[in-house]
């Protein structure tokens, strides 16, 4: 991560099951990382069970993608910090995560401020 976010014209990024070694379990998006990033997908990331966001990091996304991210119980703080997001889906994941961002939930906070918010139904 840490080469890719330094990339000054990285508009659009897809994260694939097989984008890093097995072993590996947090996912980490530091500040002023992917200056240009517009679009992020995140598909199927089976063993990162934590996801980080920095305040800082990709101020111009716009649309986020999470779909079948099992190992993620919640969505990271950080998102509240993107300003610039318009539209979130989110599909396949853990019924707890479902929970919690819930317009009562305790991490609806994080994603609020999206104007188009896309919550599929959980995996069973």
């Amino acid at each position: 991560m840490g080469i890719l976010e330094k990339l000054p014209n990285l508009t659009t990024l897809n994260l694939k099951s097989q984008a890093f070694k097995e072993n590996t379990k947090i996912l980490v998006f530091s500040k002023e990382g992917f200056p240009s990033l517009q679009y992020l997908f995140v598909n199927g990331m089976f063993g990162i069970t934590e996801w980080r966001v920095e305040e800082g990091a990709m101020p111009r996304l716009c649309r986020l993608n999470i779909t079948y991210c099992s190992g993620l119980t919640t969505l990271p703080d950080g998102l509240r910090y993107l300003t610039n997001l318009r539209e979130l889906t989110i599909r396949g994941m853990r019924k707890e995560l479902h929970r919690r961002i819930e317009e009562d939930g305790e991490d609806f906070y994080k994603i609020q401020h999206v104007p188009s918010l896309v919550i599929g139904e959980p995996m069973q």
